[in-house]
C-alpha cells in the first residue's frame, strides 16, 4: 500500500515543527536599523555605506509619500509632511545628520521614525 501525499505533508510538517523548536527565539522587530546604525552608514567614508545610507532615506520618504497618497484617497486625510521641491537625498542626509545629533535624540529609536521626525521637524 502506498502512502498517501497528505501524510508525506504532515511528516513533513512535524520535521519542521521539531526543526523550529531547536531554533533560539528572537524577538521580533519591526524596524531593520535603529538611528545609531543609519548613523554610521551615513558618515562612514566608505562608499558602499553611504549607498545604504542614501537608500534608507530614499526608501523612508517614498514609504511615508505612499502613506499619505494612502490615506489621502481612503480617508481623506491631510498629508503628514511634505517635502519641498528640489530636496535632494544629499540636503536630506545632511538634515537627518544635524538632527540626529541632537543631545534629546534617541538613537536607539527605529530610523525610520528618526527620519519621520527630521521631516516633520524641517
Amino acid at each position: 500500500m502506498q502512502p498517501s501525499l497528505f501524510s508525506g505533508f504532515q511528516k513533513l510538517a512535524l520535521t519542521a515543527l521539531i526543526c523550529m523548536s531547536f531554533l533560539q527565539a528572537v524577538p521580533a522587530r519591526a524596524d531593520f536599523i535603529n538611528g545609531d546604525q543609519l548613523g554610521l552608514y551615513c558618515t562612514s567614508k566608505n562608499p558602499n555605506d553611504e549607498a545604504v545610507c542614501f537608500v534608507y532615506l530614499a526608501g523612508a520618504v517614498d514609504a511615508f509619500t505612499t502613506i499619505n497618497l494612502m490615506g489621502e484617497k481612503a480617508r481623506g486625510t491631510k498629508w503628514q509632511f511634505c517635502l519641498p521641491d528640489g530636496v535632494s537625498l544629499v540636503h536630506l542626509k545632511a538634515i537627518t545628520m544635524t538632527w540626529l545629533e541632537r543631545p534629546e535624540a534617541n538613537l536607539d529609536l527605529a530610523a525610520t521614525l528618526l527620519i519621520w521626525g527630521t521631516i516633520k521637524d524641517a
